[in-house]
């Protein structure tokens, strides 16, 4: 497993060294590629140093820009690429730490949530769920977890749901899975669940976007007795800490991103608008 991993990071520090190689060719500043590209410097910064998860349209959008798309669509140098890092981190269901988190979600009566790339499993619907996993996985795996995940919402539906705060950067509702008709699906049930009296969901735009935010996802678990703990993920790695110092400052930094967020109100008059780009 230990060597899986090292093969599986070794790809990524690749592409980022092929990224950096192509920018600096092409002699563009991280600014000005990320600002063809519509997204920070500070994502560019991050893929080349191989911090972040590369995603199949980012790679198809660097070959449409360094022109590197071969013969067609599906034959680009960064897609290539991308391929490779998905097949080599094909057989990992789970990030590292995440399958211990998953054994204290349940227990939970407060879970405060960002999420960075893609929606947190307790907000999405089935068609998002699926339309996110591996399609070349057996249909039986597929179904098995894509029902885990639906299964992991009944903390927000049980008797006593737990209280919940996401906050979600605006990249995922521009983030295209599945297609408009399960964008707008899934933007209904979002605000559907930001009207729940025991869910606050709040959007952080684009231009408010913070140093806390461009760190990577995270989750911050509360029990009844037990001492809080914090998950977070970086790349393709996740941990579940229960350091003091770490659940503090982490709980900092979410109470920060609150305050930087839109309103409740603006963020369901926010995901109606967003909603409009997929009709």
């Amino acid at each position: 497993m230990a060597s899986d991993q090292h093969d599986l990071d070794a790809l990524r520090i690749h592409f980022g060294e092929e990224l950096r190689r192509m920018r600096q060719r092409a002699k563009l500043s991280q600014n000005q590629l990320a600002a063809a590209l519509g997204c920070t410097p500070q994502w560019i910064c991050q893929l080349e140093k191989a911090d972040k998860t590369v995603s199949e349209q980012t790679a198809l959008d660097l070959d449409t820009h360094f022109k590197t798309d071969g013969w067609d669509q599906n034959d680009g140098h960064f897609l290539r690429l991308y391929k490779t890092i998905r097949r080599a981190g094909r057989h990992r269901v789970l990030r590292p730490g995440f399958e211990a988190y998953l054994q204290f979600e349940p227990k939970a009566i407060g879970i405060r949530c960002f999420a960075a790339q893609i929606l947190p499993g307790l907000l999405q619907i089935e068609d998002y769920a699926r339309a996110i996993m591996d399609p070349s996985e057996p249909a039986g795996t597929l179904d098995k977890r894509v029902t885990s995940r639906m299964e992991r919402q009944g903390l927000l539906f049980r008797e006593k749901p737990a209280m919940a705060t996401f906050i979600l950067d605006e990249s995922v509702l521009r983030r295209p899975v599945g297609g408009p008709e399960v964008m707008g699906k899934q933007i209904d049930h979002l605000i559907s669940m930001a009207r729940l009296p025991h869910v606050q969901l709040l959007i952080m735009p684009f231009e408010r976007i913070t140093p806390e935010a461009l760190s990577g996802g995270l989750i911050l678990l509360s029990f009844v007795k037990d001492p809080d703990l914090v998950y977070i993920e970086s790349g393709a790695i996740g941990q579940l800490l229960d350091d003091k110092d770490e659940v503090f400052m982490t709980s900092v930094y979410f109470n920060r991103m609150m305050g930087d967020a839109l309103s409740r109100l603006e963020t369901i008059e926010f995901m109606r608008q967003a909603k409009e780009a997929y009709l």
